[in-house]
């Protein structure tokens, strides 16, 4: 800066100065975005019932006309899905689902919409849900504390939680799960 004229040093030392006043003001500001998003990644919904527990009492009517009813040991193999037609992970994992269905495992759906049936119908369609599905009221969300879908639970014969999952399910941690649960029995 020694060659240059005293205007020209002013003027740089005067940008240095905003510059150095401005990374001031924002740099606590980019620090804390940095933090929330980092801490927002590395945070992941968990289920209110862990592996090893077991659900309390769930009763839903399905599409079909049954009812659905778990009040202990279903008996066999069950995965319990918690979803919703406005759901993208839901739309992703329902495949998978239904392909365990299609290898006789029991699974049934609980759409947490409060959508009227001919709607929850065509949201199954267009998901590609083979399986029975069902709505799940307030009350039964409320006792299951569903606060998030999709919520996923695979349950062995006996009635423990083999698998407790909020967000997709993977078709690799759907297997492991059902395996675990069959071997439990």
């Amino acid at each position: 800066m020694r060659g240059l004229p005293r205007g020209a040093r002013d003027c740089i030392v005067s940008g240095m100065e905003s510059l150095i006043s401005f990374v001031r003001r924002a740099l606590p500001w980019a620090l804390l975005f940095v933090g929330v998003f980092w801490f927002s990644r590395n945070v992941k919904p968990v289920a209110t019932f862990a592996k090893g527990e077991r659900l309390p009492v769930v009763s839903a009517e399905l599409s079909d006309g049954s009812h659905f009813q778990l009040d202990g040991a279903p008996g066999q193999v069950l995965v319990l899905n918690f979803w919703a037609s406005y759901c993208a992970p839901c739309r992703f994992e329902a495949p998978l689902l239904s392909a365990a269905a299609a290898h006789g495992v029991r699974v049934v759906g609980l759409s947490v919409d409060s959508a009227n049936q001919s709607e929850l119908m065509r949201a199954a369609r267009e998901f590609g849900i083979t399986y029975p599905v069902g709505r799940s009221d307030e009350a039964l969300m409320q006792r299951l504390r569903v606060r998030s879908v999709p919520t996923t639970y695979v349950l062995s014969p006996s009635g423990t939680i083999v698998l407790s999952r909020v967000g997709a399910v993977g078709e690799a941690e759907l297997d492991d799960a059902l395996r675990a649960a069959k071997r439990r029995g």
